[in-house]
């Protein structure tokens, strides 16, 4: 919330990392698949048209942190950080909308996988 990076004590930050996990040898690797992050506007679509923040990325299927996870890899293993945006949105653009609302934010990640 009180970002990383180059967007510490300024902006929101957000990022995606690939874990290991159960299913690992079923999946297809590397990861590839295109990844949006939103950040959703709480605003009463009633009184005006709500204006999400959202930011749409396609992995590099040659770097390292979208490879297969090893079971060694550690989940505070900082020599394979996640993907994302440390400038995600300021914390002077957060208070211009509702995007916080009940003291609470909404963030949305999908990720699209195409059909076969």
């Amino acid at each position: 919330l009180n970002g990383n990076g180059s967007g510490e004590s300024t902006h929101l930050s957000v990022y995606i990392r690939v874990l290991p996990g159960e299913y690992d040898n079923l999946l297809e690797w590397p990861f590839s698949y295109r990844v949006t992050f939103s950040l959703l506007d709480q605003s009463d679509p009633s009184l005006s048209k709500p204006q999400h923040i959202t930011e749409t990325f396609h992995p590099d299927p040659n770097w390292k942190n979208f490879q297969k996870p090893g079971a060694s890899r550690s989940s505070l293993d900082e020599s394979t950080l996640g993907f994302g945006y440390p400038k995600f949105i300021s914390h002077e653009d957060i208070k211009k909308r509702n995007y916080v609302r009940d003291n609470a934010i909404f963030i949305k990640a999908s990720v699209e996988i195409p059909q076969k």
